[in-house]
């Protein structure tokens, strides 16, 4: 697919905001993981799903980078 200027654009900046939401979702699991009222289990699962999330959010961020220096949207995958 050839992807136009507006629409490559257009992707960057979902791309952004999906990223900033899911940083804000890792924010919302740290501050479950650090409440000791949670159990230990919901606390550890709370941890590592903002782990997950923060890695997402990075990927995100560097495609969206990526294809505003240029890069075509169709060699990311999309």
């Amino acid at each position: 697919m050839r992807w136009t200027r507006t629409a490559a654009k257009e992707l960057a900046n979902s791309l952004d905001q999906g990223a900033a939401a899911k940083t804000e979702a890792a924010v919302s699991g740290d501050a479950f993981a650090a409440d000791p009222a949670n159990s230990p289990w919901d606390r550890s699962m709370a941890r590592q799903a903002a782990v997950i999330l923060r890695g997402q959010a990075r990927d995100m961020r560097a495609d969206a980078d990526a294809i505003r220096d240029g890069v075509n949207p169709a060699e990311l995958g999309y």
